[in-house]
């Protein structure tokens, strides 16, 4: 055959395949899944000056060094017509205050069709991280660092979303369902109140492994999203390295088993659960490994086709904070409950607290697989109910999204006082007092989920399907 030849053979085979390329919404006759642009990227984030870390207020000094990396990973899913494309955004990363996320947002806005109920940045909540909420008392060259920080941040986050949002290309998701066994219910109780931390092993936790999968039209793995519902705290507040804890080793172990595969890990409702054994960046790379060791498992079995076409509601409950008790209970409650430090130290100032929000968004894939986002560090009763007035064969419950300001606790643990009670949204609004929330977070919660979730991903329902 002459090179002419050649070349009007490879237009002709260019020509047939291309209508496989471009027709997003063409399902695969194999798989009953779509055509849907896809892209990934992923981005190193770790501070390379010492800067003061997130959680544990012993610590009061700066880093003393990398352990570990810090990842940023977006995944954009959708073409720019219509509602526009969705973008998850994971971050190795504590807490990212709101006007962070809201200065990447904006600055995607400016060239993609990007709404807010589109874009989830999800942190690993890793303790081990930069502390970018610092509190006023962090000055000087100190609090210079976390600011150039964030700004380097912001830069690196909207890096990543566009490099994704430029990566797109045809592609497929498919998504199933395992456990891994680390996390560890953390309330001590004594004759039925909070005693202090600890693991119980008979408390309430969440050990399921829901496993998102994206392959392009090549075969190609391009990348896994996990989700696991426990604290990013396996190394400890005498810790004084950067380190993306768990998060970041199964990262690295699954990307280490599927090479050109980018892994992502969101947290769930873990707020009352630590990794379990903890102290060591040995026991981070321990706990990383058994959940990589479980997405091979579930990469090797069946995963069920999931629809490209997202559906994406959002949600935001005012809680406005109630009139304060006297002076005297405020400093009786402030011994037990930074929270309400924090407040007495505004009243002071002669500084009027506005009302409080706590976000919800939900992302419906056809009637596939239903997402939800809250914000905030939410106890894993919520994720339980949810399984249980829900399909959860069907539902992947994220916390840690958005903005992450306090706890969102439950009845179970209003009763039960302690730790994440004092120091939840609840326990600020009503200044120490968080019995006097009515109607009472957990309700209000499920509540406008049962208006944002379809019917049919309600669990008595599911048996009609």
């Amino acid at each position: 055959m002459t090179r002419t030849g050649m070349r009007c053979w490879i237009c002709l085979v260019v020509l047939i395949a291309t209508p496989l390329v471009l027709d997003w919404g063409r399902p695969l006759a194999a798989t009953g899944a779509e055509w849907v642009p896809i892209g990934v990227a992923k981005v190193d984030i770790t501070p390379e000056t010492p800067v003061r870390m997130y959680g544990y207020a012993a610590r009061t000094t700066e880093s003393e060094g990398i352990a570990g990396r810090l990842y940023a990973a977006a995944l954009a899913i959708g073409d720019d017509r219509g509602d526009g494309p969705s973008v998850l955004l994971t971050v190795d990363c504590g807490a990212i205050p709101r006007e962070l996320t809201e200065a990447v947002l904006q600055r995607i806005q400016s060239t993609h069709p990007l709404k807010p109920e589109r874009f989830q940045l999800c942190h690993s909540h890793t303790h081990a991280g930069p502390n970018l909420r610092w509190p006023s008392g962090i000055e000087g060259q100190q609090r210079e660092r976390l600011v150039q920080y964030a700004a380097t941040l912001t830069d690196r986050l909207e890096q990543v979303v566009r490099e994704a949002l430029d990566a797109r290309q045809p592609a497929r998701l498919a998504w199933t369902q395992g456990s891994v066994g680390f996390a560890a219910n953390r309330r001590v109780l004594k004759d039925g109140k909070w005693a202090g931390f600890g693991a119980v092993p008979e408390g309430a936790v969440d050990h399921s492994l829901p496993l998102l999968c994206v392959t392009n039209a090549a075969g190609d793995r391009m990348a896994v999203v996990v989700n696991y519902a426990c604290h990013a705290t396996t190394l400890r507040g005498n810790f004084r390295q950067i380190h993306g804890d768990w998060v970041t080793c199964a990262q690295e172990a699954i990307e280490a088993d599927f090479p050109g595969t980018i892994a992502m890990v969101t947290i769930g409702c873990g707020a009352d659960a630590d990794p379990y054994p903890h102290g060591t960046v040995e026991l981070c790379e321990q706990h990383g490994r058994a959940v990589a060791d479980e997405v091979q498992r579930l990469l090797d079995g069946p995963l069920r086709p999931v629809s490209g076409a997202i559906s994406a509601r959002k949600t935001t409950l005012e809680i406005p904070f109630q009139a304060p008790p006297s002076d005297e209970e405020l400093q009786e409650l402030a011994k037990t409950s930074y929270a309400v430090k924090r407040l007495m130290g505004q009243r002071e100032r002669s500084e009027q607290p506005e009302s409080r929000t706590f976000d919800i968004t939900t992302w419906t894939f056809g009637d596939d697989l239903a997402m939800v986002f809250f914000s905030d560090e939410v106890v894993v009763d919520y994720a339980l109910r949810l399984k249980r007035e829900f399909d959860a064969d069907r539902l992947w419950v994220t916390a840690y999204a958005g903005n992450v300001s306090g706890y969102i606790v439950s009845e179970r643990l209003l009763a039960e006082g302690g730790y994440e009670v004092n120091n939840s949204l609840s326990h600020v609004v009503t200044y120490g007092r968080p019995q006097l929330l009515r109607p009472a977070m957990e309700d209000r919660v499920l509540q406008a989920l049962h208006a944002l979730l379809p019917k049919t991903f309600r669990a008595d329902d599911a048996t009609t399907r």
